[in-house]
């Protein structure tokens, strides 16, 4: 923050300063309370609705703030006609640095990420956010495919433990007589269970994963 610092010339005595802390850590004084509240307001919303993780995001931060209080201060003396201590101002040296401060600030949301084309990626469909959430309802939609072929599985088990089981418990003339001889259960694993288990996975490749795989 020095360079920002030495840029400024330091108010006169009489006006007391006010102590804020800024995302790096760092404390920048202000000129009044309201622009404490100003300055701690931005600062907060900015953590809150973004993630930092590295020191030198939260030093270009410290300079985003605190660029966004220097155009507040001056549009407000602007609005006012003096400055805090009511004296005059030179409104085009003050307009001439509002213009260059607000160029200096979009370079640095852009750099951060927070300018509105970076949010609006953020939350379009190359996002990790939104990555994540398909991800997730893949993820369902998958486990649900897994739970019918478990249940399948299990049903076609069990008609197959019938079969087989009536099969034993019959004699020769009675196997032919009622289609149960290992010939009919072979026969009903080839065109019955197998093709009832395979439908399912046939079924999710050519609705959720084909949807999938085109969205790729």
């Amino acid at each position: 923050m020095t360079d920002i610092i030495e840029n400024f010339e330091t108010p006169d005595d009489e006006l007391e300063e006010f102590p804020v802390k800024l995302p790096s850590g760092a404390v920048w004084t202000v000129l009044t309370p309201e622009e404490v509240s100003y300055l701690e307001e931005r600062i907060e919303r900015y953590l809150t609705e973004n993630v930092f993780h590295n020191v030198s995001d939260h030093q270009d931060l410290d300079k985003m703030v605190v660029f966004e209080l220097f155009i507040h201060r001056w549009s407000t003396w602007l609005s006012r006609g003096s400055d805090y201590y009511d004296d005059p101002i030179d409104t085009k040296a003050l307009s001439s640095q509002i213009s260059s401060y607000s160029a200096e600030l979009r370079l640095l949301k852009k750099s951060l990420g927070v300018d509105k084309v970076s949010r609006d990626r953020q939350r379009g469909d190359d996002s990790t956010v939104t990555y994540l959430a398909n991800l997730r309802e893949r993820a369902k939609a998958f486990g649900i495919m897994r739970n019918e072929q478990a249940a399948k599985a299990i049903e076609l088990f069990n008609q197959l433990n019938a079969l087989i089981g009536f099969h034993d418990r019959c004699d020769e003339e009675e196997r032919l007589e009622f289609h149960a001889t290992e010939k009919d259960v072979l026969a009903w694993i080839r065109e019955v269970a197998i093709p009832e288990y395979e439908a399912i996975d046939e079924k999710f490749k050519k609705t959720d994963q084909k949807y999938w795989v085109r969205q790729m």
